[in-house]
């Protein structure tokens, strides 16, 4: 296992390294183009996934009302109230928690591990990138961007739920910035340029929202 780890980690180095030498040795944008790329090859994924998200907002809009009644008609009776609300929600095909929404991140999951890898091992040592006078060291400024983009991205989400949509808003920003604050900046630069994919992505589910 460790041996197909190594691997994969030097083969990632390698991507890298073509990348950087396509742009004069610049290990940034090497990143920054490898995040692009490896969320451009998820598109198709994360937009279905997306739409799935979408449409299950859509049933539980139209089936609200028909909770609301069975809230009130068994609000004595909690155990009762709880199965014919899991009755309503088979009946529809509602699905709550599927774990669809999660399938993209880990995805990427072991890009981003072995790119964190591939800097522990030397990769973008003494880099710079615009004001980040070293990719291999953690950037604060850097972190406010991509807990922006994580903020926009959630503010503009078109499956936000006006009930706790505050704290669905405000919370992934909290987590986020507290990960990659810590992180080196070249994790950033990845971490970053996936964001800002995902909030056009999310701006374009925005401006054309499922339909069944």
């Amino acid at each position: 296992m460790d041996n197909i780890w190594s691997l994969f980690v030097g083969y990632l180095q390698t991507v890298l390294f073509v990348l950087a030498h396509m742009y004069g040795g610049n290990i940034s944008l090497a990143i920054i183009t490898l995040s692009f790329m490896v969320r451009l090859a998820l598109l198709p994924l994360t937009l279905r996934l997306a739409r799935r998200s979408q449409q299950l907002q859509m049933r539980l809009k139209e089936i609200q009302p028909e909770l609301e009644r069975l809230k009130k008609h068994y609000r004595n009776n909690p155990e009762k109230l709880s199965q014919k609300t899991m009755e309503l929600y088979k009946k529809h095909e509602v699905r709550l928690l599927d774990g669809t929404g999660f399938i993209g991140n880990l995805l990427q999951l072991p890009i981003f591990a072995g790119l964190f890898a591939a800097i522990n091992q030397g990769v973008g040592n003494g880099g710079r990138f615009l004001w980040i006078t070293d990719i291999s060291q953690p950037n604060i400024l850097l972190a406010l961007i991509i807990a922006i983009l994580t903020f926009v991205s959630s503010a503009l989400s078109p499956n936000m739920q006006q009930q706790g949509r505050n704290l669905s808003i405000i919370l992934p920003v909290i987590i986020t910035l507290f990960f990659v604050w810590r992180l080196s900046a070249g994790l950033g630069l990845y971490w970053a340029a996936s964001s800002l994919v995902g909030v056009l992505q999310t701006a374009m589910l925005r401006r054309k929202p499922y339909r069944e």
